[in-house]
């Protein structure tokens, strides 16, 4: 069964609207790392050298711990529950972070 986190394609800025971003999906069990850039983002790095996905780019630099920790605690919360999960997410804000079971019913 697998978790699967939705991430932004890089290069899109916080202003962009989100009809126009692109987004692709990672299995959480391929996550190596995960890290803050030290302003607003959020990264997650893959097994390969250079391999990186940005997760988030909060509204505020002090906002992206926590969608950190958060995303974390969803991922946990998955695993609990057993079975193969989506989390999404509008990667700004906190409150928007959701998981859902797959398959959708």
């Amino acid at each position: 069964m697998s978790i699967m986190i939705q991430v932004l394609e890089q290069g899109f800025s916080s202003s962009t609207p989100w009809e126009q971003r692109k987004y692709a999906f990672v299995d959480a069990e391929h996550m190596v790392t995960v890290r803050l850039d030290g302003a607003r983002g959020v990264w997650l790095d893959g097994p390969r050298a250079g391999e990186s996905h940005q997760l988030a780019l909060t509204e505020e630099a002090s906002e992206s711990i926590y969608f950190l920790l958060r995303t974390l605690e969803t991922i946990a919360e998955c695993r609990s529950e057993g079975g193969s999960w989506l989390i999404g997410h509008d990667g700004r804000t906190l409150a928007s972070i959701s998981a859902s079971p797959l398959p959708f019913v």
